[in-house]
């Protein structure tokens, strides 16, 4: 009991983890839409949903209901972005 206790935690902070992190790639993708940086944070938005579905599918021991959990915190994570927006700001340098 304790232990699905425990997992069930783990999976909880992994999953806040994974939209926070998430959000702030996003954020950083949309303002370096016309940049080069762009496919730098878009391949580290990818690194993190692979890292997470998997921590995920060993904290589970399901690829079901990995999958499951996945999906329900993508939607959550497309619904901050859609719902509160994107941060909006300039590129400027730390030398301005």
């Amino acid at each position: 009991m304790n232990q699905k206790i425990s997992r069930a935690l783990e999976v909880l902070i992994e999953s806040i983890y994974y939209l926070i992190l998430s959000y702030a790639l996003t954020n950083m993708v949309l303002l370096f839409w016309r940049h080069w940086l762009f496919i730098l944070f878009f391949a580290s938005e990818c690194w993190l949903m692979e890292r997470y579905s998997k921590r995920i599918q060993v904290l589970t021991g399901s690829k079901v209901l990995s999958a499951v959990v996945w999906i329900v915190c993508f939607t959550i994570h497309l619904g901050i972005v859609y719902f509160f927006g994107r941060v909006v700001g300039e590129i400027l340098p730390f030398s301005a």
